[in-house]
């Protein structure tokens, strides 16, 4: 079985991602949470029981070699995985004995982004034509463990 999402936009470069304070690569994650969210067909793609294949296509105006394709996607696989609330206290420095909280924002439509459980695949793709609207393809399906 398969599911596809098409998204009206193209990832931020994967040299710009990399070179992200932590707070700016927050607010990247956020606004590819919500376009996730917002994409038609989006409801309809079920929660993994096990691994999955994930191809995103990028359709843009300017071609990206193989690894800054990859990294590109990173926000977009990030926010897939499921939420989680991660919490403590500090042992040492300024702020000892003191409670820490960590969140992580997602979806649950893979189950990791390792590759037990997340075979992705994001293959080079033709740019557009002058003057053609960039957009993404991602396209989810459930593998088989026989």
């Amino acid at each position: 079985m398969s599911w596809i999402i098409t998204l009206p936009s193209t990832p931020v470069s994967g040299n710009v991602v990399m070179r992200m304070h932590f707070r700016a690569y927050r607010e990247v994650l956020k606004g590819w949470f919500w376009k996730l969210r917002a994409a038609d067909g989006f409801k309809d793609i079920p929660k993994p029981t096990g691994k999955r294949k994930l191809t995103i296509q990028i359709h843009g105006l300017r071609l990206m070699d193989k690894e800054n394709r990859y990294f590109a996607c990173k926000p977009m696989v990030d926010v897939l995985r499921p939420p989680k609330i991660d919490a403590g206290i500090y042992k040492t420095g300024a702020k000892k004995g003191q409670v820490w909280t960590r969140e992580r924002i997602g979806h649950g439509l893979v189950l990791d982004d390792d590759d037990a459980h997340l075979d992705l695949q994001v293959p080079p793709i033709e740019k557009l034509l002058k003057g053609g609207k960039p957009y993404i393809v991602l396209t989810f399906e459930d593998i088989s463990n026989g």
